[in-house]
């Protein structure tokens, strides 16, 4: 498949040219409400030369420049320069977010709690500033680097909270290192058998596998991203932004291929593993979830009985994100 894609590779641009560019000039507009027609342009006086159909990545240096700040640090784990934020005093608290995402999903968590809370969260590999990793995305590897991650942040102790893919690396912390753990929280967590939501089963087609690794239509990533809201109004351009350019940085897209086929490989898999964690946990949902929708509840809730269970009416699937404060509060009163 690979030497047919490459022999055609000319002629496949061309058409993914037609089928995607110009949808994309015609629906693409920048902030100020002007058509780019797909060529570099300046947004708030940083320039990118990422078009509006994706076809180019952004180089990480770019990236980190942008999306950076005076809080964020780099770690060596194993050869691999990891993106992080340390703030914050007392009790440690771990944040692992989801799917295409990056530590930035995190912010307005952060800001409520920092004064009570040590918050360390960090950009796991194959997404945002970290890019991708230097090993294979599996169970096993996943673990040895957070293993690895922690023991280099020197925590013993802490809770950990994760949304999504987050959340199953989360409850997986709690089933292999319980003796790390003090309290789960788990923000609509991926773990029972489930097929990729929304567009990420594109990355396990073949030949359209390839194409989403080098052609990214804004105005396609904007339908999938707008689903993981309840109130859409509620989703700024300046989020889309974050997503979309933090999914061109360099070898990003590739990296999603990578571990949407590792996960599709799983989907079928029963975690057998959830009934067995004892340690103090807190599921929050969006009661508009359509990423994973509400009907997987009554699954934890029966393998996690003394789990504490928030649905958030009208909300999609980040709760952090969507209504901050009031999942901020409910997780610090968990915490409490």
């Amino acid at each position: 498949m690979e030497r047919i894609i490459s022999k055609w590779r000319p002629l496949l641009i061309l058409l993914a040219t037609f089928m995607f560019y110009f949808p994309s000039v015609i629906f693409s507009q920048n902030k100020l409400g002007e058509n780019t027609f797909g060529f570099t342009y300046s947004y708030r006086g940083y320039n990118l030369k990422s078009l509006n159909p994706g076809f180019f990545d952004i180089d990480a240096e770019e990236i980190n420049k942008k999306y950076g700040d005076e809080n964020s640090k780099w770690i060596d784990i194993n050869g691999l320069k990891v993106h992080y934020k340390d703030e914050g005093e007392g009790p440690v608290i771990l944040l692992l977010h989801g799917t295409l995402s990056s530590l930035h999903t995190w912010d307005a968590w952060v800001n409520a709690l920092k004064d009570h809370y040590r918050i360390i969260r960090l950009d796991i590999p194959g997404f945002g500033l970290t890019g991708p990793a230097n090993f294979e995305f599996n169970e096993k590897n996943l673990g040895k680097f957070f293993y690895d991650f922690i023991s280099a942040m020197r925590i013993d102790h802490f809770s950990v909270a994760g949304s999504s893919l987050g959340g199953y690396m989360a409850w997986k912390f709690a089933v292999y290192a319980p003796q790390h753990i003090d309290n789960l929280v788990l923000v609509a967590p991926a773990g029972y058998p489930q097929d990729l939501p929304g567009a990420l089963k594109w990355y396990t087609v073949p030949v359209i596998d390839w194409f989403a690794t080098q052609i990214t239509p804004r105005w396609i990533f904007e339908l999938s991203i707008d689903s993981l809201y309840g109130d859409k109004e509620k989703l700024t351009e300046k989020v889309v932004d974050r997503y979309y350019e933090l999914l061109l940085r360099d070898g990003n897209r590739t990296s999603a291929r990578e571990i949407m086929e590792y996960l599709d490989s799983r989907k079928n898999e029963y975690p057998l593993q959830i009934a067995s964690i004892k340690t103090p946990t807190l599921i929050m949902w969006g009661g508009k979830d359509v990423w994973v929708p509400t009907n997987f509840v009554k699954k934890w809730v029966k393998d996690m009985p003394h789990a504490k269970l928030i649905i958030y009416k009208g909300v999609g699937h980040l709760p952090a994100e969507e209504i901050p404060i009031k999942s901020a509060k409910d997780l610090h009163d968990f915490l409490s």
